[in-house]
């Protein structure tokens, strides 16, 4: 699985670092990116989380552009299409940066009024509007990181100018800035999970909806 090894080496993480957060062997992880072992879908999950991508990502369904350019697109990468595409990823993050600032602190709220009105015991529609802003949160969230990672550029002049630097010092392929904003935005969308399933009595369901157990 090629892309296994790529998104985990663009992470910053050797097959040993990430195989100790995610929980699965160093070994696993090796045969997996060789193609010598099918992953089952719960080894997926693991590494995505860590890796902060989705498993389809994983699997190939949202391939960062690593390679150069298509010949037929090399007189504008410089130009308009470059341009066009800086300014789709400054908007994906100004986007991402403006939910952060506010957005932990907002969740922390709503998860405080969903307490204070379980534990007056009222009926759970009462909490239905609370729930639904939590779930929109947790969805903007998940749609920030995953405007930012299609917006990445692999042969934009900043990630050339990573990959020459870490090639003059002697190491591997090294993280670019504008990777490093990506996966502040995929450990902001899992810090609000984790806050939600880390409630007892509510879970994330399908779709991100917020799902509240029976008292």
């Amino acid at each position: 699985m090629e892309m296994l090894r790529q998104i985990r080496e663009l992470a910053g993480y050797s097959q040993q670092e990430l195989a100790d957060e995610s929980g699965v062997s160093q070994h696993t992880i090796s045969e997996i990116e060789l193609g010598r072992r099918r992953p089952q879908g719960r080894t997926l999950r693991k590494l995505a989380k860590v890796l902060g991508v989705e498993v389809a990502d994983l699997l190939g369904g949202s391939k960062p552009p690593l390679g150069p350019a298509p010949s037929s697109q090399q007189p504008t990468l410089n130009g308009a299409l470059e341009e066009e595409r800086r300014a789709a990823w400054e908007s994906a993050v100004e986007n991402a940066r403006g939910l952060r600032e506010g957005g932990q602190a907002r969740m922390t709220e709503l998860l405080s009024l969903w307490r204070a009105s379980r534990e007056r015991q009222e009926d759970a529609d009462a909490r239905l509007e609370c729930r639904k802003e939590m779930a929109d949160l947790v969805n903007r969230a998940r749609k920030a990181e995953t405007d930012l990672f299609r917006n990445l550029s692999w042969s934009s002049p900043e990630a050339r100018r990573a990959k020459e630097e870490a090639k003059k010092a002697g190491a591997g392929e090294v993280p670019y800035a504008d990777w490093e904003e990506y996966r502040e935005a995929a450990r902001f969308f899992y810090r609000l999970l984790g806050m939600v399933e880390g409630q007892q009595g509510l879970f994330v369901g399908q779709d991100l909806e917020i799902v509240e157990e029976a008292a």
